[in-house]
């Protein structure tokens, strides 16, 4: 799994007011193992996105506050995308998660173009994220 997974998932829990996210929650949201988690947000950290406190978890910066969010919007678009393929709706969530980070830039442009104006992705979520 790719760092923007991670990421994404921590700014969905920072939207619903989790300031601060352990390796349980990743790991059970991304259904890996704690240890996985564990170092995963010690590389965001080493990245720059936030800070990792011991016994704590993982605090977003600005940065990763900006990336999460730009993350967040791509996987919904690919939801778009798949959900127009007519791939089962409670598979389209985890295929976006698995394709998300190596999506090119130029695709989610033209994803942007097809897409931009929904108001919803196919899980119900804005495409206008916060």
């Amino acid at each position: 799994m790719k760092e923007g997974t991670y990421l994404r998932v921590i700014y969905k829990a920072f939207l619903k007011g989790m300031d601060v996210v352990g390796p349980s929650y990743v790991a059970k949201e991304l259904g890996i193992s704690k240890v996985t988690a564990y170092e995963a947000l010690l590389k965001l950290a080493e990245m720059n996105y936030g800070v990792y406190i011991q016994k704590r978890g993982f605090m977003l910066n600005s940065a990763g506050i900006k990336a999460g969010k730009n993350l967040t919007r791509r996987h919904r678009l690919i939801e778009c995308l798949l959900a127009e393929l007519e791939m089962d709706p409670d598979r389209i969530c985890k295929e976006a998660t698995r394709i998300e980070c190596f999506v090119s830039d130029s695709l989610i442009e033209a994803l942007e173009k097809k897409y931009g104006d929904k108001e919803t992705c196919p899980c119900g979520y804005s495409l206008q994220v916060k």
